[in-house]
């Protein structure tokens, strides 16, 4: 990947430590600015997605696969939980021991760990970051209701695998619907041709009618992350590029609460940071385009496909195309077969700088306001008017960051297309009402 060399690691906290006025490092922390300066790159990158990058391997037998844990992947997940305890610790003038306590009696390690949680776990339900394919589960023949892992958010799709037969995926429907179109779906056990869980209780799908034969339930659901556990450190499960959005949200129940650490000014500032960045995540990008064997090839949505080619898992001649089902969510088409090479340029994590030889990796436009909103991190600790005066250095990195986006779209045909490639699912099938 190109890299910027122009200035150190090193250089780059020492400038912001003199903004501070603190060139000694002794209120501010070298490891302190460090983590301060890389929130800021992550932040920059989840706005202006810049750092594309290439990714390429050759798939086997199984048909999906996750960028987020695939080796060698650009949007490998890496944080921990113990990374962003360390962060919190620092914005709340306690000492920075990552999943241990040793501060004052304001908050406890649980605090941070279960207010994270709550948000780390919203941020997946809002943004469907952390699609899996399920074990295979298995079916009761004449049963309507399957139970789920109570680990499951929500189901996203879902196949009929019959022991012996052809599988089949079945749409998404709902009880009102068999009972208007299907009169005979209750009386007469089949293939199940639909399912649905808005009219059953949590953690259940239904279809239309029990199967007649054996068989197992493949099903593509949003799942929970990890549960946290320190001092030992878990990872995220959330793209690295937007971990600070659980931070300002775990802040600001621990700021809002009814307690000695009440701080309502704080707490609005991180609630409104939270808010904001989960509508900003929810509209961003994380595919661009494809090549199968060195040919450009489509990136439709599981649900485009499912209508266009049924059965297209099992099709070894389909259409080649790169089926994607949320983010980081994929499956290279047709399935399986010869070894072929697949090709991908996704939005990549944004380089973080470990050494203080490593370079910083921005451009010199952007530099200034990537040290704007370091400070701003860095003030949050002071709080009252000394983190409140920061809000114009605050203002100036994110109107930048628009300005850029504007700069990029003028500078390409067809970047607003580039930019819903990997948002197909979620256009073509809206999680929301309204």
């Amino acid at each position: 990947m190109p890299s910027y060399a122009w200035i150190t690691f090193a250089a780059a906290k020492q400038a912001l430590a003199g903004r501070l006025a603190d060139p000694g490092m002794v209120f501010w922390a070298d490891p302190e600015l460090s983590l301060y300066l890389a929130e800021s790159l992550r932040t920059w990158n989840a706005l202006t997605e810049q750092w594309n990058a290439d990714f390429v391997f050759t798939p086997t037998s199984i048909p999906w696969y996750n960028l987020a844990t695939m080796a060698g992947s650009p949007r490998l997940r890496t944080l921990t939980d113990t990374y962003l305890y360390q962060v919190m610790q620092y914005h709340l003038l306690e000492p920075a021991t990552g999943g241990t306590w040793t501060g004052t009696s304001q908050f406890s390690i649980a605090d941070l760990s279960g207010a994270l949680q709550r948000r780390r776990d919203e941020m997946i339900q809002v943004s469907g970051c952390n699609l899996q394919e399920l074990p295979a589960i298995p079916s009761l023949p004449n049963t309507r209701r399957t139970i789920f892992p109570d680990s499951t958010l929500e189901p996203r799709r879902a196949r009929f695998v019959p022991d012996s037969g052809l599988p089949n995926t079945m749409t998404r429907e709902d009880t009102l619907a068999w009972d208007s179109f299907e009169s005979q779906h209750i009386q007469t056990p089949r293939i199940p041709q639909s399912w649905g869980v808005i009219d059953g209780p949590p953690l259940t799908l239904n279809v239309d009618t029990g199967p007649n034969v054996a068989g197992t339930y493949n099903v593509i659901a949003l799942m929970s992350g990890l549960a946290f556990n320190p001092p030992a450190a878990t990872l995220l499960g959330i793209p690295d590029d937007w971990t600070w959005l659980a931070k300002w949200g775990a802040l600001a129940d621990l700021l809002g609460r009814d307690s000695e650490a009440t701080d309502r000014s704080r707490a609005d500032y991180c609630i409104r940071r939270y808010q904001e960045g989960l509508a900003i995540m929810k509209a961003s990008n994380w595919l661009l385009t494809a090549t199968i064997n060195g040919v450009p090839v489509d990136t439709p949505s599981v649900r485009e496909m499912d209508g266009w080619s049924p059965e297209w898992q099992n099709n070894g001649t389909a259409w080649p195309s790169m089926v994607t089902a949320g983010m980081d969510f994929f499956a290279p088409c047709p399935v399986g077969g010869s070894p072929r090479g697949v090709s991908m340029v996704v939005v990549g994590n944004a380089p973080i700088p470990i050494l203080d030889t490593d370079f910083l990796q921005c451009s010199r436009d952007a530099f200034d306001v990537i040290l704007d909103y370091a400070q701003t991190l860095a003030s949050f600790k002071m709080g009252g008017e000394e983190f409140a005066s920061t809000k114009d250095l605050e203002k100036n990195f994110f109107k930048f960051a628009m300005d850029t986006n504007k700069r990029l779209a003028a500078m390409g045909l067809f970047r607003d297309m580039l930019g819903l490639e990997g948002r197909r699912q979620n256009i073509n099938q809206p999680r929301e009402k309204g």
